[in-house]
Protein backbone atom coordinates (compact mmCIF):
# COMPACT_ATOMS: atom_id res chain seq x y z
CA UNK A 1 0.00 0.00 0.00
CA UNK A 2 2.92 2.50 1.01
CA UNK A 3 4.21 1.80 -2.25
CA UNK A 4 0.92 2.29 -4.32
CA UNK A 5 0.69 5.63 -2.72
CA UNK A 6 4.49 6.75 -3.32
CA UNK A 7 3.74 5.67 -7.09
CA UNK A 8 0.98 8.09 -6.66
CA UNK A 9 3.03 10.78 -5.15
CA UNK A 10 5.32 10.84 -8.06
CA UNK A 11 2.63 10.61 -11.08
CA UNK A 12 0.98 13.27 -9.11
CA UNK A 13 4.22 15.20 -9.14
CA UNK A 14 4.89 14.59 -12.70
CA UNK A 15 1.13 15.99 -13.64
CA UNK A 16 2.14 19.21 -11.97
CA UNK A 17 5.49 19.57 -13.69
CA UNK A 18 3.96 18.47 -17.27
CA UNK A 19 0.67 20.91 -16.64
CA UNK A 20 2.90 24.34 -16.28
CA UNK A 21 4.91 23.39 -19.38
CA UNK A 22 3.46 25.24 -21.98
CA UNK A 23 5.81 24.34 -24.42
CA UNK A 24 5.18 20.72 -24.46
CA UNK A 25 1.95 21.51 -24.71
CA UNK A 26 2.59 23.28 -27.82
CA UNK A 27 4.23 19.99 -28.88
CA UNK A 28 1.07 17.78 -27.51
CA UNK A 29 -1.86 19.63 -29.16
CA UNK A 30 -0.91 22.92 -31.12
CA UNK A 31 1.06 21.52 -33.37
CA UNK A 32 -0.56 17.73 -34.01
CA UNK A 33 -4.21 19.68 -34.59
CA UNK A 34 -1.84 22.36 -37.46
CA UNK A 35 -0.68 20.00 -38.94
CA UNK A 36 -3.97 17.52 -38.84
CA UNK A 37 -6.00 20.97 -40.00
CA UNK A 38 -3.12 21.63 -43.08
CA UNK A 39 -3.43 18.20 -44.39
CA UNK A 40 -7.01 17.60 -44.32
CA UNK A 41 -7.56 20.82 -46.06
CA UNK A 42 -4.82 20.61 -48.73
CA UNK A 43 -5.65 17.11 -49.72
CA UNK A 44 -10.13 17.35 -48.84
CA UNK A 45 -10.53 18.77 -52.87
CA UNK A 46 -8.67 15.45 -53.85
CA UNK A 47 -10.25 13.20 -51.76
CA UNK A 48 -13.64 14.42 -52.29
CA UNK A 49 -13.58 14.32 -55.90
CA UNK A 50 -13.57 18.40 -56.39
CA UNK A 51 -10.10 18.35 -58.02
CA UNK A 52 -10.52 16.99 -61.47
CA UNK A 53 -7.04 15.83 -63.70
CA UNK A 54 -6.79 17.99 -66.88
CA UNK A 55 -6.95 16.50 -70.24
CA UNK A 56 -6.07 18.57 -73.81
CA UNK A 57 -7.66 17.72 -76.93
CA UNK A 58 -7.37 18.36 -80.29
CA UNK A 59 -10.13 17.15 -82.20
CA UNK A 60 -9.28 17.25 -85.86
CA UNK A 61 -12.34 15.34 -87.12
CA UNK A 62 -15.17 17.29 -88.55
CA UNK A 63 -17.58 14.60 -87.85
CA UNK A 64 -20.14 13.34 -85.31
CA UNK A 65 -18.42 10.57 -83.65
CA UNK A 66 -15.28 12.92 -82.74
CA UNK A 67 -17.62 15.24 -81.22
CA UNK A 68 -19.11 12.70 -79.16
CA UNK A 69 -16.05 11.10 -77.81
CA UNK A 70 -15.03 14.94 -76.72
CA UNK A 71 -18.52 15.32 -74.80
CA UNK A 72 -17.99 12.07 -73.19
CA UNK A 73 -14.64 12.26 -71.90
CA UNK A 74 -16.19 15.79 -70.69
CA UNK A 75 -19.03 14.25 -69.08
CA UNK A 76 -16.39 11.83 -66.88
CA UNK A 77 -15.97 12.46 -63.03
CA UNK A 78 -12.90 13.56 -62.24
CA UNK A 79 -11.69 14.89 -65.74
CA UNK A 80 -11.95 18.71 -67.51
CA UNK A 81 -11.29 18.72 -71.05
CA UNK A 82 -9.05 21.61 -72.24
CA UNK A 83 -9.25 21.93 -76.13
CA UNK A 84 -5.83 22.53 -77.86
CA UNK A 85 -4.28 22.81 -80.97
CA UNK A 86 -2.21 19.62 -82.33
CA UNK A 87 1.14 21.41 -81.35
CA UNK A 88 -0.07 22.25 -77.82
CA UNK A 89 -1.30 18.84 -77.34
CA UNK A 90 1.78 17.12 -78.22
CA UNK A 91 3.91 20.01 -76.01
CA UNK A 92 1.57 19.39 -73.32
CA UNK A 93 1.55 23.01 -72.95
CA UNK A 94 -0.85 25.89 -73.15
CA UNK A 95 0.60 29.11 -72.47
CA UNK A 96 2.56 29.07 -69.55
CA UNK A 97 0.74 25.80 -68.54
CA UNK A 98 1.76 22.70 -68.36
CA UNK A 99 -0.52 19.49 -68.64
CA UNK A 100 0.45 15.37 -68.31
CA UNK A 101 -1.86 14.30 -70.92
CA UNK A 102 -2.92 15.67 -74.49
CA UNK A 103 -5.31 13.77 -77.05
CA UNK A 104 -5.41 13.89 -80.75
CA UNK A 105 -8.22 12.74 -82.91
CA UNK A 106 -7.45 12.55 -86.60
CA UNK A 107 -9.30 13.74 -89.16
CA UNK A 108 -10.38 11.06 -90.82
CA UNK A 109 -11.96 9.43 -87.49
CA UNK A 110 -15.77 9.82 -87.81
CA UNK A 111 -15.90 7.97 -91.88
CA UNK A 112 -13.43 5.62 -90.78
CA UNK A 113 -15.60 4.14 -87.64
CA UNK A 114 -18.94 4.64 -89.66
CA UNK A 115 -17.11 3.01 -92.41
CA UNK A 116 -16.35 -0.18 -89.75
CA UNK A 117 -12.76 0.40 -90.09
CA UNK A 118 -9.49 0.46 -88.12
CA UNK A 119 -8.34 4.34 -86.89
CA UNK A 120 -6.19 5.00 -84.22
CA UNK A 121 -6.21 7.84 -81.41
CA UNK A 122 -3.06 9.20 -80.45
CA UNK A 123 -1.86 10.13 -76.63
CA UNK A 124 0.50 12.25 -75.03
CA UNK A 125 1.66 11.77 -71.75
CA UNK A 126 4.51 12.65 -69.42
CA UNK A 127 7.08 10.16 -68.57
CA UNK A 128 7.49 11.93 -65.27
CA UNK A 129 3.40 11.71 -64.57
CA UNK A 130 3.64 8.40 -62.38
CA UNK A 131 0.99 9.81 -60.09
CA UNK A 132 -2.35 10.34 -62.41
CA UNK A 133 -1.70 8.90 -65.75
CA UNK A 134 -3.01 5.09 -65.55
CA UNK A 135 -6.54 7.23 -64.21
CA UNK A 136 -6.26 9.16 -67.87
CA UNK A 137 -5.26 6.58 -70.04
CA UNK A 138 -7.71 4.25 -68.48
CA UNK A 139 -10.47 6.70 -69.20
CA UNK A 140 -9.49 7.22 -72.64
CA UNK A 141 -9.31 3.60 -73.11
CA UNK A 142 -12.50 2.98 -71.64
CA UNK A 143 -14.08 5.70 -74.42
CA UNK A 144 -11.87 4.15 -77.37
CA UNK A 145 -13.34 0.37 -76.00
CA UNK A 146 -17.08 1.98 -76.50
CA UNK A 147 -16.28 2.98 -79.77
CA UNK A 148 -14.33 -0.30 -80.40
CA UNK A 149 -17.69 -2.25 -79.65
CA UNK A 150 -20.13 -0.11 -81.86
CA UNK A 151 -17.45 -0.22 -84.78
CA UNK A 152 -17.56 -4.61 -84.05
CA UNK A 153 -21.34 -3.95 -84.52
CA UNK A 154 -21.12 -2.38 -87.57
CA UNK A 155 -19.27 -4.80 -88.93
CA UNK A 156 -21.20 -7.65 -87.73
CA UNK A 157 -24.47 -6.26 -89.06
CA UNK A 158 -22.66 -5.80 -92.32
CA UNK A 159 -21.73 -9.44 -91.97
CA UNK A 160 -25.60 -10.69 -91.09
CA UNK A 161 -26.82 -8.70 -93.92
CA UNK A 162 -24.56 -10.01 -96.50
CA UNK A 163 -25.44 -13.79 -95.82
CA UNK A 164 -29.09 -13.32 -96.96
CA UNK A 165 -28.53 -10.86 -99.36
CA UNK A 166 -24.38 -11.14 -100.77
CA UNK A 167 -25.14 -8.75 -104.04
CA UNK A 168 -26.12 -6.24 -101.28
CA UNK A 169 -23.09 -3.29 -101.33
CA UNK A 170 -20.90 -3.64 -97.52
CA UNK A 171 -20.73 -0.08 -97.63
CA UNK A 172 -24.15 1.29 -98.34
CA UNK A 173 -24.98 -1.63 -95.32
CA UNK A 174 -22.32 -0.07 -92.96
CA UNK A 175 -23.93 3.32 -93.87
CA UNK A 176 -27.00 2.41 -92.96
CA UNK A 177 -26.50 0.51 -89.61
CA UNK A 178 -23.97 3.50 -88.32
CA UNK A 179 -25.89 5.84 -87.40
CA UNK A 180 -28.09 3.39 -85.82
CA UNK A 181 -25.07 2.25 -83.77
CA UNK A 182 -24.47 5.89 -82.91
CA UNK A 183 -27.44 6.63 -81.60
CA UNK A 184 -27.43 3.88 -79.18
CA UNK A 185 -23.78 4.72 -78.21
CA UNK A 186 -25.55 8.21 -77.11
CA UNK A 187 -28.11 6.42 -74.64
CA UNK A 188 -27.56 5.61 -71.18
CA UNK A 189 -25.13 1.86 -71.63
CA UNK A 190 -27.34 -1.05 -70.88
CA UNK A 191 -25.46 -2.12 -67.84
CA UNK A 192 -25.28 0.25 -65.12
CA UNK A 193 -23.51 0.20 -61.55
CA UNK A 194 -25.33 0.65 -57.94
CA UNK A 195 -22.31 2.00 -55.50
CA UNK A 196 -23.13 1.22 -51.74
CA UNK A 197 -20.63 0.95 -49.05
CA UNK A 198 -19.95 -2.44 -48.03
CA UNK A 199 -18.91 -1.49 -44.28
CA UNK A 200 -22.55 0.72 -43.95
CA UNK A 201 -20.38 3.77 -42.51
CA UNK A 202 -21.26 7.25 -43.89
CA UNK A 203 -18.68 8.80 -46.11
CA UNK A 204 -15.28 9.51 -44.64
CA UNK A 205 -13.67 12.56 -44.80
CA UNK A 206 -10.39 13.57 -45.22
CA UNK A 207 -9.80 14.16 -41.08
CA UNK A 208 -11.56 10.28 -40.61
CA UNK A 209 -8.09 9.16 -42.39
CA UNK A 210 -5.63 11.82 -41.34
CA UNK A 211 -6.66 12.30 -37.97
CA UNK A 212 -5.76 8.84 -36.39
CA UNK A 213 -2.27 8.93 -37.83
CA UNK A 214 -0.95 12.36 -37.00
CA UNK A 215 -2.47 11.64 -33.34
CA UNK A 216 -0.54 8.26 -33.40
CA UNK A 217 2.50 9.97 -34.55
CA UNK A 218 2.53 12.90 -32.21
CA UNK A 219 1.53 10.50 -29.18
CA UNK A 220 5.24 9.05 -29.76
CA UNK A 221 6.59 12.55 -29.59
CA UNK A 222 4.98 13.06 -26.74
CA UNK A 223 6.44 10.25 -24.91
CA UNK A 224 10.19 11.13 -26.61
CA UNK A 225 9.52 13.98 -24.56
CA UNK A 226 8.87 12.15 -21.58
CA UNK A 227 12.12 10.04 -21.71
CA UNK A 228 13.59 12.99 -22.41
CA UNK A 229 12.58 14.32 -18.77
CA UNK A 230 13.40 10.99 -17.12
CA UNK A 231 17.24 11.42 -18.44
CA UNK A 232 17.04 14.93 -17.38
CA UNK A 233 16.25 14.14 -13.40
CA UNK A 234 18.97 11.15 -13.84
CA UNK A 235 21.24 13.55 -15.15
CA UNK A 236 20.16 16.23 -12.31
CA UNK A 237 20.48 13.52 -9.33
CA UNK A 238 16.81 13.62 -8.85
CA UNK A 239 16.31 9.47 -9.46
CA UNK A 240 19.48 8.69 -7.51
CA UNK A 241 17.47 10.59 -4.54
CA UNK A 242 14.72 8.40 -5.13
CA UNK A 243 16.51 4.84 -4.96
CA UNK A 244 18.27 6.33 -1.55
CA UNK A 245 14.84 6.49 0.05
CA UNK A 246 12.01 3.41 0.31
CA UNK A 247 10.79 3.61 -2.97
CA UNK A 248 11.14 0.22 -4.77
CA UNK A 249 12.14 1.09 -8.80
CA UNK A 250 8.99 -0.18 -10.09
CA UNK A 251 7.47 2.54 -8.16
CA UNK A 252 9.24 5.35 -9.82
CA UNK A 253 9.09 4.29 -13.18
CA UNK A 254 5.97 3.08 -12.78
CA UNK A 255 4.75 6.42 -11.41
CA UNK A 256 6.71 8.18 -14.09
CA UNK A 257 4.67 5.87 -17.04
CA UNK A 258 1.36 6.73 -15.47
CA UNK A 259 1.87 10.28 -15.31
CA UNK A 260 2.99 10.04 -18.99
CA UNK A 261 -0.24 7.99 -19.64
CA UNK A 262 -2.40 9.86 -18.46
CA UNK A 263 -1.03 12.50 -20.92
CA UNK A 264 -1.10 10.62 -23.54
CA UNK A 265 -4.89 9.89 -22.93
CA UNK A 266 -5.41 13.56 -22.57
CA UNK A 267 -3.70 13.97 -25.91
CA UNK A 268 -5.37 11.52 -28.10
CA UNK A 269 -9.15 12.23 -26.32
CA UNK A 270 -8.58 15.90 -26.97
CA UNK A 271 -7.27 15.47 -30.66
CA UNK A 272 -10.29 13.16 -31.38
CA UNK A 273 -13.11 15.32 -29.76
CA UNK A 274 -11.65 18.20 -31.80
CA UNK A 275 -11.31 16.65 -34.96
CA UNK A 276 -15.27 15.21 -34.25
CA UNK A 277 -16.73 18.58 -32.84
CA UNK A 278 -15.11 21.13 -34.83
CA UNK A 279 -15.03 19.20 -38.38
CA UNK A 280 -17.18 16.32 -38.49
CA UNK A 281 -14.71 13.47 -37.45
CA UNK A 282 -16.56 10.23 -37.56
CA UNK A 283 -15.86 7.95 -34.38
CA UNK A 284 -16.88 4.52 -35.33
CA UNK A 285 -19.84 3.08 -34.15
CA UNK A 286 -18.37 1.65 -30.68
CA UNK A 287 -16.90 4.03 -28.49
CA UNK A 288 -16.21 1.56 -25.93
CA UNK A 289 -14.01 -0.15 -28.72
CA UNK A 290 -12.27 3.69 -29.31
CA UNK A 291 -12.11 4.32 -25.50
CA UNK A 292 -9.93 0.65 -25.22
CA UNK A 293 -7.43 1.20 -28.50
CA UNK A 294 -7.04 5.09 -27.20
CA UNK A 295 -6.15 3.46 -23.65
CA UNK A 296 -3.78 0.90 -24.93
CA UNK A 297 -2.27 3.19 -27.66
CA UNK A 298 -1.05 5.57 -24.81
CA UNK A 299 -0.09 2.50 -22.58
CA UNK A 300 2.10 1.22 -25.06
CA UNK A 301 3.28 4.23 -26.40
CA UNK A 302 4.61 5.21 -23.04
CA UNK A 303 5.83 2.12 -22.72
CA UNK A 304 8.07 2.53 -25.37
CA UNK A 305 9.18 6.32 -24.22
CA UNK A 306 10.74 4.05 -20.47
CA UNK A 307 12.40 1.53 -23.59
CA UNK A 308 13.90 4.51 -25.45
CA UNK A 309 15.45 6.55 -22.43
CA UNK A 310 16.67 2.96 -20.94
CA UNK A 311 18.89 1.98 -24.45
CA UNK A 312 20.31 5.89 -24.60
CA UNK A 313 22.76 7.43 -22.60
CA UNK A 314 21.95 10.82 -22.93
CA UNK A 315 19.21 13.46 -24.08
CA UNK A 316 20.59 14.04 -27.22
CA UNK A 317 21.01 10.60 -28.10
CA UNK A 318 17.09 10.02 -27.26
CA UNK A 319 15.95 13.56 -28.89
CA UNK A 320 18.05 11.99 -32.27
CA UNK A 321 17.45 7.98 -31.87
CA UNK A 322 13.46 9.24 -30.51
CA UNK A 323 12.63 11.52 -33.86
CA UNK A 324 14.46 8.91 -36.37
CA UNK A 325 12.49 5.78 -34.82
CA UNK A 326 8.76 7.89 -34.82
CA UNK A 327 9.82 8.63 -38.53
CA UNK A 328 10.42 5.70 -39.78
CA UNK A 329 7.76 4.16 -37.88
CA UNK A 330 5.25 6.69 -38.67
CA UNK A 331 5.87 6.38 -42.36
CA UNK A 332 6.03 2.76 -42.38
CA UNK A 333 3.17 2.03 -39.58
CA UNK A 334 0.46 4.08 -42.05
CA UNK A 335 0.73 7.10 -40.07
CA UNK A 336 1.51 9.03 -43.28
CA UNK A 337 -0.79 6.77 -45.89
CA UNK A 338 -3.07 3.96 -46.38
CA UNK A 339 -1.31 0.87 -45.04
CA UNK A 340 -2.55 -0.83 -47.41
CA UNK A 341 -1.14 0.87 -50.55
CA UNK A 342 2.27 -0.41 -49.57
CA UNK A 343 3.94 -3.77 -50.78
CA UNK A 344 2.86 -6.77 -48.84
CA UNK A 345 6.20 -7.09 -47.71
CA UNK A 346 6.46 -3.87 -46.12
CA UNK A 347 2.63 -4.61 -44.45
CA UNK A 348 3.86 -7.44 -42.34
CA UNK A 349 7.09 -5.22 -41.52
CA UNK A 350 4.89 -2.20 -40.53
CA UNK A 351 3.64 -4.19 -37.43
CA UNK A 352 7.34 -4.06 -35.90
CA UNK A 353 5.76 -0.48 -35.16
CA UNK A 354 3.47 0.50 -32.69
CA UNK A 355 1.34 2.88 -35.53
CA UNK A 356 0.59 -0.21 -37.26
CA UNK A 357 -1.23 -2.07 -34.61
CA UNK A 358 -2.72 1.08 -33.02
CA UNK A 359 -3.93 2.43 -36.64
CA UNK A 360 -5.58 -1.12 -37.52
CA UNK A 361 -7.55 -1.03 -34.65
CA UNK A 362 -8.70 2.57 -34.81
CA UNK A 363 -8.98 2.70 -38.40
CA UNK A 364 -11.63 -0.32 -37.75
CA UNK A 365 -13.76 1.07 -35.82
CA UNK A 366 -13.84 4.39 -37.98
CA UNK A 367 -13.45 3.87 -40.96
CA UNK A 368 -14.85 -0.17 -41.62
CA UNK A 369 -17.66 0.90 -38.95
CA UNK A 370 -16.59 -2.52 -36.85
CA UNK A 371 -17.29 -3.93 -33.39
CA UNK A 372 -15.88 -3.72 -29.98
CA UNK A 373 -15.14 -7.40 -30.71
CA UNK A 374 -13.31 -7.30 -33.88
CA UNK A 375 -10.66 -4.66 -32.49
CA UNK A 376 -9.72 -7.00 -30.02
CA UNK A 377 -6.83 -8.97 -31.23
CA UNK A 378 -5.31 -5.27 -32.60
CA UNK A 379 -5.60 -4.34 -28.70
CA UNK A 380 -4.41 -7.42 -27.58
CA UNK A 381 -1.18 -7.60 -29.46
CA UNK A 382 -0.46 -3.85 -28.81
CA UNK A 383 -0.97 -4.14 -24.97
CA UNK A 384 1.91 -7.22 -25.52
CA UNK A 385 4.00 -4.82 -27.29
CA UNK A 386 3.63 -2.63 -24.41
CA UNK A 387 4.12 -5.16 -21.61
CA UNK A 388 7.30 -6.26 -23.51
CA UNK A 389 8.54 -2.65 -23.44
CA UNK A 390 8.18 -2.03 -20.22
CA UNK A 391 9.56 -4.86 -19.07
CA UNK A 392 12.44 -4.29 -20.91
CA UNK A 393 12.81 -0.96 -19.92
CA UNK A 394 12.39 -1.39 -16.29
CA UNK A 395 15.18 -3.87 -16.23
CA UNK A 396 17.53 -2.34 -18.10
CA UNK A 397 16.68 1.55 -17.11
CA UNK A 398 20.03 3.11 -14.86
CA UNK A 399 18.73 5.59 -11.99
CA UNK A 400 22.22 7.22 -11.61
CA UNK A 401 24.81 8.09 -15.03
CA UNK A 402 27.84 5.71 -15.04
Amino acid sequence: MKQLRRLWDITRKDLLVISKDKGAWILLLITPLAVILVASLALGPAFNGQLKSQLLVTNLDSGVIGKQLVDGLGATEGLNVVEASADETMALKVGDTGYKTGLIIPTDFSSQILTGSDTDLTVYVDPNDNASRPFMVGMISGAASRLSGMVMSVRISVAEVLKFAPDTEPTTVAVDAAPAAVKEMAKEPPVAMEINNATGMQEVNMFDTQTPGYAVMFLLFGVMLGAEGLLEERDKGTLGRLIVAPVSRTSILGGKLAAQFVVAVIQMTILFSVGHFAFGMNLGNSLPGLSLMIGITAFTATAFGILLASVVKTRRQATSLGTMIIILSSGLGGSWWPLSIEPEFMQKLAHVTINAWALSGINALILDGKGFSDILPQAAGLLLYGIVCFAIGIRMFKFRNA
